[in-house]
């Protein structure tokens, strides 16, 4: 099962996603601080805390957006909107209408993740699909949520 997990992940990877050469990506650093990886290496993953200065930091997932956002944002700059990757279109999307899927099969290179959607029913299809445990709206987001992921 892990394996298929593993070429589902990188059939993914390469079938869709965001495009590093994006203008919107352009003067942004492409290496997640928390996992050190290049983001686009799995870009349907990809997740952007973006600053009213127009300063983006780019994350391997979603999760590590979360724990950058609760335990490292020591910034004073205030900030714009957090994004991430809906998983079925690959588009980014506003991290505080996302629908997370929580405790499924697939994986992102971090590990146990949250499988961000734009769409509720795509999120619950998804979890009958990937035996994901709950889905979460954003409010259900917490510190403590993401420090038992990791």
């Amino acid at each position: 099962m892990k394996k298929f997990s593993i070429i589902l992940i990188l059939f993914l990877n390469f079938a869709y996603g965001l495009d590093k050469n994006d203008p919107y990506f352009s003067d942004t650093n492409s290496t997640c601080p928390i996992k050190f990886i290049d983001v686009f290496k799995s870009p349907n993953f990809v997740a952007v805390i973006e600053y009213k200065d127009n300063k983006k930091i780019l994350f391997s997932s979603s999760k590590q957006m979360f724990h950058y956002f609760y335990k490292l944002n020591h910034h004073f700059v205030p900030i714009n909107r957090l994004l991430v990757t809906d998983f079925k279109t690959g588009e980014l999307i506003e991290a505080s209408e996302a629908f997370y899927v929580f405790g499924s099969r697939i994986v992102s290179a971090s590990g146990d993740d949250l499988i961000p959607f734009a769409l509720e029913a795509d999120a619950k299809e998804f979890a009958s699909k990937n035996s994901g445990h709950a889905i979460l709206p954003f409010s259900k987001i917490t510190a403590k949520l993401i420090d038992y992921l990791n």
